[in-house]
């Protein structure tokens, strides 16, 4: 009786919504909002939330907003990882301002953060905490490993993911309809299929580099250290079918793991020329690892960067620094000093965050666009008519997406993405136009079969302990 006593009194307490500490510390409820700030409500009862989600920024305390998620790599083996840091940074700016605007409808932004630490795992944990406790119709995920893992959960859920880091050319063909009539999964960034062509072409010679400062022969045997993951296996695979008339080979490592065996096999291989295809943390102590077996540029290597590197933390170490001095490397073009719209962004971006150049940092100008897009997107999705708004929904979200790129031969209002024009774009979308976006990442013209939106790529130089910008280079035709 007793027991069945106590069965009945909790189970009219969870009924009435209503929640009490039990002798062992926990709380009874039957939502999160019954619960505290950092816990959640999981089988009736107030549990933690998932460690590293104690961030929430925008607008927190504004009456029914609009909830999304970022699951961003914020710290690594290493510790803060300062470029991830820098696109959160580039994510905040485009939320803050969208909110100093009223949002959209009327609705304004909240986002939920949590650190993945870079792990797939971490990262689906999180995900499944967002959609199923907090609701998120969005989410924002960083690199193709961790945005693939995390697409098993939202997919499924109907929620929208935006990467602006994620370039593996998986995501070209990723099946993320789940019955509706658009896909689910979409990025700022080029595929790396892009990035190969350019990588190929400058190691080949076919495309010269404009730098009056130094000279560059093309080698002969070139080497790729990647990171053992959709990323880095992509671009080695794309570079062996590209150059086909060099010698190459690659070796493999784990991220955030030993680069130990990476540098033995350079030593071994002896490259003429190595393509460091992998991130910033694994970069810092492979190069290392590699002068320490004498392979170095003193002993006729050479280094080439990607993307995943272009952030000054893998040149905090003044040895480092000096053996990449003159190294080249390729990203997504996010710096257009000439353009206005890059122009604004920078100089917001400098004025909110101490001065720090988003330049100096990939894909800093890709995550502000993909706030300003989903930002969009919701506007479509709650229509013209505030009186009987439309219910914003990942896929309503997506349907937006789908009409910020003008059908070939059509002619549309044009509009930057930032503060100044971006109440014009959103009026025009909640009255479901198609307008043409231009981002502070440059055309944001997308495939809306695939979510994903060709770029230029800037070849840049290691001068001192920063990136210099050389060119702008087109990904030639296949």
């Amino acid at each position: 009786m007793r027991a069945l006593g106590m069965m009945t009194l909790g189970m009219a307490l969870l009924a009435s919504g209503c929640s009490f500490t039990t002798a062992g510390g926990l709380s009874e409820c039957t939502t999160s909002s019954d619960c505290g700030s950092n816990s959640v409500c999981t089988s009736g009862f107030c549990l933690p939330q998932p460690e590293g989600c104690d961030q929430v920024v925008g607008a927190t305390s504004a009456p029914n907003p609009i909830v999304l998620g970022a699951l961003l790599p914020l710290t690594n083996v290493s510790g803060n990882a300062e470029i991830e840091q820098q696109r959160f940074n580039g994510l905040k700016l485009a939320l803050d301002e969208v909110n100093s605007l009223e949002g959209v409808g009327g609705r304004q932004f909240i986002m939920y953060v949590c650190d993945t630490k870079a792990d797939v795992e971490n990262a689906k944990t999180q995900a499944t905490w967002m959609v199923n406790d907090k609701g998120v119709v969005a989410v924002f995920s960083a690199g193709s490993a961790q945005t693939t893992g995390v697409s098993t959960v939202t997919i499924k859920k109907n929620v929208l993911l935006m990467s602006h880091t994620a370039t593996s050319a998986t995501f070209t063909t990723l099946d993320d309809k789940n019955g509706g009539p658009v896909g689910l999964v979409w990025r700022t960034t080029p595929s790396d299929l892009l990035q190969s062509r350019v990588i190929a072409d400058v190691l080949s010679g076919k495309t010269a580099i404009n730098d009056p400062g130094g000279t560059f022969t093309p080698p002969n045997k070139i080497a790729v250290a990647y990171v053992n993951d959709p990323y880095g296996q992509g671009l080695f695979s794309q570079l062996l079918e590209r150059l086909t008339t060099k010698q190459v080979d690659g070796t493999q490592y784990v991220r955030n793991g030993d680069v130990t065996g990476a540098a033995t096999w350079l030593k071994n291989y002896k490259p003429e020329l190595t393509v460091l295809a992998g991130f910033t943390e694994d970069n810092a102590r492979l190069v290392p690892a590699a002068v320490a077996e004498q392979v170095k540029v003193a002993n006729g290597n050479r280094w080439f960067l990607t993307d995943a590197s272009k952030d000054p933390t893998l040149l905090a170490n003044t040895d480092t620094a000096t053996e990449l001095a003159g190294t080249y490397g390729t990203a997504p073009a996010s710096a257009r000093p000439n353009e206005p719209v890059y122009q604004l962004f920078n100089s917001r971006f400098k004025s909110a965050y101490n001065n720090t150049d988003p330049a100096q940092f990939s894909f800093t100008a890709h995550a502000y666009d993909a706030m300003y897009l989903v930002a969009l997107g919701s506007a479509y999705a709650i229509g013209n008519d505030l009186a009987n708004p439309g219910a914003v929904t990942g896929t309503r979200i997506a349907e937006g997406l789908t009409k910020l790129t003008p059908p070939t031969g059509q002619t549309v209002k044009s509009y930057q993405l930032g503060p100044v024009q971006f109440s014009g774009a959103r009026d025009d979308l909640r009255a479901g136009n198609i307008v043409n976006v231009r981002g502070a990442s440059g055309e944001l013209d997308f495939n809306n079969d695939t979510g994903e939106a060709i770029s230029p790529y800037e070849l840049f130089k290691v001068e001192g302990k920063t990136f210099k910008q050389i060119q702008v280079l087109t990904p030639s035709a296949d």
